[in-house]
């Protein structure tokens, strides 16, 4: 090969390698509506989960709400992206609300008199295991409305895999018995091998609580291969024909179920943060093997509708968690589920929060960015200064972040993708 030929190829890589950096480099920031205002003239889809398949994928999850009231019957949904959120498909259904269960399960403990009853299908919590493929989605069924009251009493919690990229999804799977359980993380039952029942007659953990709702948000896998899910209990929010019970006293807290074989069996850790009502809350793993945990919760007065966030750390893969208490690294702000996710980009470990932050409800939706493991959070940016309620993240293969969130009955659920150079970007 002659010397020009050898320095007009060397010229082509150099500009290749340059255009290369230069694209890497550059701030990005994209919004597109996953579902639309009105879509399927429904109120709107609420409680959104995204995940990243090991083939690339982006699945995005959400309640598809006839009627927006959270005791309303709701669908549960799922939408598919293989261009890195640019473009997403149909819904593809998970579980409707067409009362095939409640008529399927009339000899049931949990039964109601009300004929046609349809069905609560509530909360989103995917899990991907990156080893086998397979995605896990767990979720709850919530019993509406009793006799025109909306007290929530239980849940039964399950969940479904796909073994397609979420194209198809299995049987339903129970998993409600693993967390009504004793402290030491066996059934709640007495000597007589029945289970133990709260004041409204329903089984319930150790500490009273029938109610469990996996998530909000995604679940994680830890570095060690061990799937990890957050699921936040309390009791119910009032007895039937007599009257309510004050939030105080219904023992919000969160537990954490486990599996260490890919999620053929589920296994309970344990439950805290009850002390601050801990409810909602999101998890990722440290760069030193830590997982964190950044949760929603209740205040003491009822009166105070803005508070800060709980950070709890387990040093044992999730097991046992020491509550840090209340982080003032993060303003307060209204009363709101949020969003963490590490990733680790060019050599350096980062944690990403996502949260409307507004003193005045639920608006102004904010990712924030954390370099030393969330103990500081220096770079904050206003991703939507419009209406924002709850919302998810995921990084993609190229390592940019999709944001998932929802703006309110009738209104888009939105997902922008961004990456570190525009979040680090000023203005």
């Amino acid at each position: 090969m002659s010397s020009k030929n050898c320095q007009i190829i060397g010229c082509i890589i150099l500009i290749f390698l340059m255009n290369s950096c230069q694209n890497s480099s550059s701030s990005l920031f994209k919004s597109v509506a996953v579902w639309a205002a009105g879509e399927n003239d429904v109120d709107g889809y609420r409680i959104p989960g995204i995940v990243v398949t090991p083939q690339g994928t982006a699945l995005a999850f959400a309640e598809e709400r006839n009627e927006f009231g959270d005791a309303d019957p709701k669908s549960l949904v799922l939408k598919r992206s293989i261009d890195q959120g640019e473009s997403w498909s149909d819904n593809i259904y998970i579980e409707v609300n067409d009362g095939s269960f409640w008529a399927n399960n009339q000899n049931q403990h949990y039964l109601t008199t009300e004929k046609g009853k349809r069905e609560v299908w509530t909360n989103i919590a995917p899990l991907v295991d990156k080893i086998t493929g397979r995605i896990f989605f767990f979720y709850a069924l919530s019993e509406g409305d009793i006799e025109g009251q909306n007290l929530q009493r239980y849940t039964r919690v399950f969940y479904k895999y796909s073994e397609d990229d979420g194209l198809t999804w299995s049987n339903r799977v129970e998993v409600t018995q693993v967390l009504n359980s004793k402290k030491d993380g066996t059934p709640n039952q007495g000597d007589d091998g029945n289970w133990i029942v709260d004041e409204n007659g329903f089984p319930c953990d150790y500490m009273g609580r029938a109610f469990h709702m996996p998530g909000p948000g995604h679940g994680i896998q830890l570095s060690n291969g061990r799937l990890l899910l957050q699921v936040w209990n309390r009791k119910a929010l009032g007895i039937l024909h007599e009257g309510k019970i004050l939030a105080d006293e219904r023992k919000y807290g969160v537990c954490t179920i486990y599996s260490d074989d890919h999620g053929t069996s589920w296994k309970y850790g344990s439950s805290f943060g009850e002390e601050f009502n801990l409810n909602e809350s999101r998890m990722a793993q440290l760069s030193n093997g830590d997982v964190y945990l950044n949760g929603r919760y209740t205040n003491d007065d009822p009166k105070e509708k803005n508070n800060h966030r709980v950070i709890a750390i387990s040093k044992d893969h999730g097991m046992q968690w020491d509550v840090l208490g209340i982080d003032k690294n993060f303003p307060k702000s209204n009363q709101c589920d949020g969003s963490v996710i590490a990733m680790n980009y060019n050599q350096q470990d980062y944690l990403l929060y996502s949260k409307n932050e507004s003193l005045e409800g639920r608006k102004n939706l904010v990712v924030r960015l954390s370099e030393d493991n969330g103990e500081t959070w220096p770079i904050a940016k206003t991703i939507d200064k419009g209406n924002a309620m709850y919302s998810d993240m995921a990084v993609l293969p190229d390592k940019s972040v999709l944001v998932l969130y929802e703006k309110g009955k009738n209104k888009a659920l939105n997902c922008i993708r961004l990456n570190i150079e525009w979040l680090k970007t000023k203005g």
